[in-house]
């Protein structure tokens, strides 16, 4: 065979290689940020529902089980524990009372 034909065939296999790897890496970046953006989203949604849980509420647990309703997740809340948790965040309650609000994960 030719080295001229060689050289086109392992330009060719090392150009199909790096394209290859190029998509890979760029549909995996695409991906990920889509997952951080959801991220963001659910931090951003927990923010401004403990936002106005401290602002509208008196932080007793039932004016709190009152506000969240509206809270998509709020089938899946469990308010005969002293922990309600929200997408990223938990309210932790003393005696019926807003003690403290801690990051879940």
């Amino acid at each position: 065979m030719n080295k001229w034909k060689q050289a086109f065939w392992y330009c060719f296999v090392v150009l199909l290689l790096v394209i290859s790897v190029s998509c890979y890496f760029i549909i995996d970046q695409s991906i990920t940020m889509t997952y951080q953006k959801d991220g963001y989203e659910d931090t951003e949604e927990d923010f401004n529902q403990i936002i106005k849980i401290v602002n509208e509420t008196d932080l007793s647990k039932t004016s709190i089980q009152n506000e969240l309703r509206a809270h998509e997740n709020y089938q899946y809340m469990n308010f005969k524990s002293d922990t309600i948790s929200l997408n990223r965040a938990l309210l932790i309650f003393k005696n019926n009372k807003l003690k403290k609000i801690v990051k879940h994960w």
